[in-house]
């Protein structure tokens, strides 16, 4: 017998709707705070790039005299095994889709040289996925992690439709 039920049964019917608006509020309640920590549906924006990362990105810039300064850092990485930082810059909406430069900044272990990659990437707004270009202009999945349809919904969001 639910609650409801046995506060009816017992008279307390004024109780008892104010019982069910407790439940229906917290119920939404509970329904929002499930929704919203959900990876597809958080709030996700990238923090400021740390002063280690800056010194890396300008010394390899500076070694690639073409390359564009105007990145906006995403996220990074730091283990034994590996340093990687991702980047973007130019992101530009089609429909439902952005496309944007992504640069990825990397050295497997420390006593490596640090490597550079740009790559041309799209974000699938609807589907919360991340694409790579390959140089026959081919796309192809960009592999996810906890947290890429976050990410994507920031990334469409930088390129609002016109």
């Amino acid at each position: 017998m639910s609650v409801l039920s046995r506060l009816n049964n017992c008279g307390g019917l004024q109780t008892s709707a104010s019982v069910r608006t407790i439940l229906i509020m917290g119920s939404t309640a509970a329904a929002v705070s499930v929704a919203s920590a959900l990876p597809g549906h958080a709030n996700w924006s990238p923090k400021p790039e740390p002063k280690f990362w800056s010194q890396v990105r300008r010394q390899m810039m500076d070694q690639e005299t073409s390359a564009p300064s105007d990145w906006t850092f995403m996220e990074a990485m730091q283990s034994p095994k590996v340093d990687a930082a991702e980047y973007l810059r130019d992101p530009r909406r089609l429909d439902q889709t952005v496309t944007f430069q992504a640069l990825l900044l990397m050295r497997k272990g420390e006593s490596n040289p640090w490597g550079m990659r740009q790559l041309s990437m799209r974000a699938q707004c609807l589907d919360g996925v991340l694409e790579r270009q390959d140089q026959e202009g081919r796309w192809s999945p960009y592999p996810g992690r906890q947290g890429t349809a976050a990410k994507v919904n920031w990334i469409c969001a930088q390129a609002p439709n016109p």
